[in-house]
């Protein structure tokens, strides 16, 4: 390891308090992370008229966001240190070692950016508003997705989860949705998921993470463009 990647080490493990993990091996891989950043800011998240400005509504009403290619060039300087230190090698790695998943060190990339890399990575800001659905219906994620994550911006008096489901898709653990909690999933065929309602009248706000193959986004039916791998066969 060279001089500048031992000072990126140090700074990126200031940042996350990774020995909160708690690690879930049943209905499949899983882990929670409270008081995931060490320094927590509600201004590491940006502010509210930046989100009605920037981010895009996605595939349900509820739900907006912004990707990290589009993000970065416009968040502030303490914005794009956390992003970046979410997008870094180092944390790719972290998860994988968490997760037993064996693509440590595999090159990585910003999701839909052209460049010689493997994994492609990504960290959406997303902002959810008032429902009394279900955000996300029970689902497993993307082929081409290794694994994902959540870090939580907003807690709210009326509850909301990330609910972990078994193979019958029955609800195993219902995750309280909780500032500066971080949640992660490994990625298969039985990663059952849900997202629960969301009653508070204060957006529900979260950086959405994932390690990908390398992809240029979903088409219309939520395919991956231009993937040469899968991670689900």
């Amino acid at each position: 390891m060279c001089l500048a990647q031992i000072v990126k080490y140090q700074k990126e493990n200031k940042m996350f308090n990774w020995k909160n993990i708690e690690v879930y091996n049943v209905p499949y891989k899983f882990a929670v992370c409270d008081n995931f950043l060490e320094d927590f800011n509600e201004n590491l998240f940006p502010a509210q008229q930046w989100l009605e400005e920037n981010l895009q509504t996605r595939e349900n009403q509820v739900t907006k966001a912004i990707n990290a290619k589009q993000s970065l060039p416009l968040v502030n300087n303490l914005q794009k240190n956390l992003l970046d230190n979410i997008l870094s090698q180092e944390f790719h790695n972290r998860v994988c070692k968490i997760l037993s998943i064996p693509l440590i060190n595999e090159t990585v990339g910003i999701r839909k950016t052209e460049g010689d890399y493997r994994i492609a990575r990504e960290a959406m800001y997303v902002s959810n508003t008032q429902t009394d659905k279900d955000i996300l219906d029970v689902h497993y994620d993307s082929e081409v997705t290794i694994w994902t994550g959540l870090l939580y911006f907003s807690d709210s008096e009326y509850g909301g989860s990330f609910n972990i489901h078994n193979e019958d898709k029955r609800i195993f653990k219902s995750i309280p949705i909780k500032k500066n909690r971080l949640i992660l999933t490994y990625n298969s065929d039985n990663s059952w998921h849900s997202v629960s309602p969301w009653k508070s009248l204060e957006p529900r706000k979260s950086i959405y993470i994932t390690s990908e193959f390398k992809n240029f986004g979903r088409d219309a039916n939520r395919k991956p463009i231009g993937a040469i791998e899968t991670w689900i066969k």
